[in-house]
């Protein structure tokens, strides 16, 4: 695959302001924070501007269940494997809401058409695609400057849209914490959690 010369696109998606989103994060952060480039590396993260300086991002999806899928329950599970109870600990499912109106970049299958790339090529379930995909999105980030985000398909749920929302574009106070549930000290987050990973065959092993 190659590149686009250009990632600009003619018309940003938008979700409404009050639009609810849901988050399943690291518990060392606010449900309206943004992650400055720690940890692993994902398909779209960890995002640098030209000068290689980090642009903090922070994950979400339009359901529980895709913020799920998207962070935790990924690829296809071994019917002998289990997700051990003590990794999901630290794990805090948040919902948000904007206080204003979110412009996201789509990746959607018309536009990576119009890029020539391939949508399972760039969802591909391993990382040999993932630099591939921080390029693109750096792109996005760098030819839409009014831009907040990106915006796709789950592909590990289809029934929901999942995001990256640049943190320089789109401040914490932005968004507004309806509620943080951490797993370690709420039973009804892993009650949620495992509720969702079933419906992919995966269990959590207590």
């Amino acid at each position: 695959m190659d590149l686009p010369t250009t990632a600009t696109v003619s018309k940003l998606h938008v979700f409404q302001e009050g639009t609810y989103l849901y988050r399943v994060h690291d518990e060392r952060f606010d449900g309206n924070s943004f992650n400055p480039c720690s940890g692993d590396a994902t398909r779209f993260t960890h995002l640098h501007d030209g000068n290689g300086d980090c642009v903090a991002t922070s994950h979400a999806a339009t359901t529980l269940e895709g913020a799920a899928f998207e962070t935790l329950f990924r690829g296809i599970p071994d019917k002998y494997q289990a997700v051990p109870r003590q990794l999901l600990d630290d794990r805090v499912i948040s919902i948000v809401h904007s206080k204003r109106p979110l412009k996201l970049v789509p990746l959607f299958t018309p536009e990576l058409k119009a890029w020539d790339l391939d949508q399972a090529e760039i969802f591909a379930p391993h990382t040999d695609v993932y630099a591939f995909c921080r390029d693109l999105a750096f792109r996005c980030w760098r030819d839409n400057p009014s831009a907040d985000g990106l915006i796709w398909s789950s592909v590990q749920d289809s029934g929901a849209q999942a995001m990256l929302l640049f943190g320089d574009r789109l401040r914490s106070t932005e968004l507004d914490v309806v509620s943080s549930r951490c797993v370690r000290t709420d039973p009804t987050a892993l009650d949620d959690l495992e509720s969702a990973g079933s419906r992919g065959g995966w269990f959590v092993s207590k």
